[in-house]
């Protein structure tokens, strides 16, 4: 059974899951924060959906804390810090999970603490939108959960019995990769594309032009997880531009939300991965390239 809750992270994600963890009472959570956010956060309470939080907050340095999960939420320059930062927290059957972007921040934990550990989650959803403490969601989310193998297990079970009882959305998917890579896509014609536009991808989209380039993005991304072993990548590209061309209505994604906050972006866990990919791989990945590029000078102009 999972009690007792550490979060990294007190971000618009991590909000929506602290929040409903501290409204359902489901279990004691704790937010593990270094000594200049301590502060911070104690002198200035986090709103989410304009209703107040009082969180409990813990230092890395805490020995009495054993935690039954650990959820990583934090920006994705943050996990270094969080694999190290989670050592103390860890008992013999922690489940752990990332709801960051991107797709080797699960890998990049298990070579630490090892698979056994780890459950494949990620956040399908509107962007919240974030002002200082004050964070926002409209609209509905998911979280989609699973092994990695697409088995199904205790760990997922429990995990499963959590969200219920914190009355989490979400969804468990014996195919998780799949779905993990099908998000992954979305992200690359998505978030990067309105960053370097500096709009709403509804307006992005309506020129025939960006549509072209938005496609050219996405299946550099297809033909980089066929090289990594994903299955069924046609499924997984189709589904993604019937999304986003047919299904998608509007947000403001989060990297147009770093590039007009003057904040450093996630460029490097989208294009900045193809890249490596393909250097790995031997696969060309122009677009995404020229794409990393751009969004590095826009960024240069606040960094």
């Amino acid at each position: 059974m999972i009690k007792n809750i550490l979060l990294c992270g007190l971000g618009g994600v991590g909000c929506v899951l602290a929040s409903s963890i501290v409204d359902s009472k489901s279990g004691t959570l704790k937010i593990l924060v270094d000594e200049n956010r301590y502060e911070k956060y104690l002198s200035t309470k986090t709103t989410f959906n304009k209703k107040e939080y009082d969180f409990e907050y813990i230092k890395p340095n805490n020995e009495s804390f054993k935690a039954d999960l650990i959820i990583i939420a934090t920006k994705n320059d943050g996990l270094n810090e969080a694999i190290k930062n989670i050592k103390n927290f860890i008992k013999e059957k922690t489940i752990i999970i990332s709801v960051l972007n991107g797709i080797h921040s699960e890998e990049k934990l298990a070579q630490t603490y090892g698979w056994d550990k780890l459950l494949i989650s990620f956040y399908i959803g509107n962007s919240c939108i974030r002002e200082g403490r004050n964070i926002t969601l409209n609209g509905d989310y998911t979280f989609f959960i699973g092994e990695k193998d697409g088995s199904k297990t205790e760990k997922l079970e429990k995990l499963e019995k959590f969200f219920k009882a914190s009355n989490i959305n979400f969804k468990t998917s014996n195919k998780i990769m799949e779905r993990y890579w099908r998000k992954f896509l979305v992200n690359i014609g998505l978030n990067q594309p309105c960053a370097v536009k500096n709009t709403n991808f509804k307006e992005v989209k309506q020129d025939i032009n960006n549509k072209a380039w938005i496609i050219s993005l996405i299946k550099e991304a297809k033909t980089i997880a066929e090289a990594e072993g994903i299955t069924n990548t046609e499924e997984i590209y189709n589904n993604t531009i019937k999304f986003l061309f047919e299904e998608f209505e509007d947000a403001i994604p989060s990297m147009l939300q770093d590039i007009r906050a003057k904040r450093k972006t996630e460029v490097d866990i989208f294009a900045g991965e193809i890249i490596k990919l393909g250097e790995k791989h031997n696969i060309p990945v122009p677009e995404n390239k020229k794409i990393y590029k751009e969004i590095k000078e826009i960024e240069s102009k606040f960094i």
